[in-house]
């Protein structure tokens, strides 16, 4: 019990850092347009037929300003429009936590806790809670997959699961990705585990969410786009790399790029650089590496299964929840993205939340000690993070850009 209420602390701590100095949210180009359609879907009455392009080059379909529309209408400027897309991170951080001490296992609840809680702590889980960008909702959607997807047995699960998956990949098109394997993986392991899965009742509601495709299809069909679609973008296996990089705090990069060298030199006291960040990163290094040794035995093991011919036996039948939704998850998604060609970035991985974290936690399930020293360090790092943003006004060299108080606020904001 203990050890549960160090937990909730933590994951307490870490919902605070979503909502803490909301006039440090980015405020670049992505955000600016993303709150200028949605309020002029709103003004103007009218259900976006596309949103922004996506990395890919391809426009995201209409529903990924269409949820931001809905907050556009209750908000009437950028910081409460941010700050309804913190709360709705926090409410899925909430909704795992309540789903995970109603229905884990014991034996597997202190692995879901642990990687709830580093979902709740590390760096780019908090800067991703932050942003008025389609992808930062889809936490919520994740929930509700995952929700329904484990009462696919019954017609309302397997149904909401079917239209959930439509709408998320509407939201930011990683999702879809999410939905479809997760989907095929659910066919594989219910047929080998003889579980009855209603997929009448998830057809109907994959074609009843996936209407609001319609006018982005259309719009597709008069408009081609240039894609970034290449066959050597399998072989990067950047999906497998960011889900590392992001399960062990190694990621902070992404958002302060030439400012991270600054970064690292956190915290500064009395003029002075102690650079306790960069000492954090190497210990985080370090577990690193035992995270990969960790991974090298699993493949190891699942080869010699697939070898023997027992794999099916040995994983596919009678798999706990934990292995089902990683194996969902690392298999479906991971290599339905990767063989797609296209290219995959850092914030891809955010529609795969919190089974990330989950994964890390699973990986140190025998080194409990270890895994709350990580925990520890990247709850660290994301608070000098936090801490460096806000005495910086934003890193202007590196992605995160100037906050959104610097451009727009001439003193600093008060806790």
């Amino acid at each position: 019990m203990k050890k549960e209420y160090f937990l909730l602390i933590i994951i307490v701590v870490g919902l605070f850092m979503r909502l803490v100095w909301p006039g440090d949210m980015e405020w670049k180009d992505d955000e600016k347009l993303m709150y200028t359609m949605a309020h002029t879907a709103v003004d103007k009455g009218v259900f976006p037929d596309v949103g922004m392009k996506s990395g890919g080059g391809i426009v995201n379909p209409g529903l990924s300003v269409g949820v931001y529309a809905i907050i556009a209408a209750y908000t009437s400027d950028p910081l409460a429009m941010n700050r309804i897309v913190q709360i709705i991170n926090i409410v899925s951080i909430l909704c795992f936590l309540v789903f995970i001490y109603l229905k884990i296992d014991s034996k597997e609840k202190e692995i879901w806790l642990l990687g709830i809680t580093l979902a709740a702590i590390s760096p780019l889980a908090v800067l991703f809670s932050r942003k008025i960008w389609a992808q930062d909702l889809l936490p919520m959607f994740s929930f509700i997959i995952f929700f329904s997807n484990y009462y696919r047995h019954k017609a309302w699960g397997a149904f909401l699961w079917g239209f959930s998956g439509a709408l998320m990949g509407q939201v930011h098109m990683s999702g879809f990705f999410f939905a479809f394997g997760l989907f095929v993986f659910s066919l594989i392991h219910d047929h080998y585990n003889k579980i009855k899965f209603r997929w009448i009742y998830w057809l109907a509601g994959s074609l009843i969410g996936g209407i609001g495709l319609i006018p982005w299809i259309s719009f597709l069909m008069h408009n081609p786009q240039v894609t970034k679609l290449s066959f050597w973008h399998i072989f990067q296996f950047n999906f497998y790399l960011y889900w590392f990089l992001d399960s062990t705090g190694l990621n902070i990069y992404y958002s302060l790029r030439k400012e991270f060298w600054m970064f690292i030199r956190e915290p500064v006291i009395v003029g002075v650089p102690t650079y306790l960040v960069a000492v954090a990163h190497l210990l985080l290094v370090a577990t690193g590496v035992f995270t990969l040794n960790r991974i090298y035995r699993y493949i190891v093991r699942i080869l010699l299964y697939i070898k023997q011919k027992i794999f099916i036996n040995n994983v596919i039948i009678g798999m706990s929840i934990t292995n089902f939704y990683l194996f969902a998850i690392l298999l479906g998604l991971g290599i339905f993205m990767t063989l797609s060609g296209t290219t995959i970035f850092q914030h891809y991985i955010i529609c795969a939340f919190p089974f990330t974290y989950i994964f890390l936690a699973k990986i140190f399930q025998y080194r409990k000690k270890l895994l709350y020293t990580v925990i520890i360090i990247q709850m660290f790092v994301t608070i000098n993070f936090l801490l460096f943003i806000h005495k910086n006004n934003g890193a202007e060299k590196g992605d995160y850009g100037k906050t959104y108080h610097s451009q727009y606020i001439k003193v600093p904001l008060k806790l």
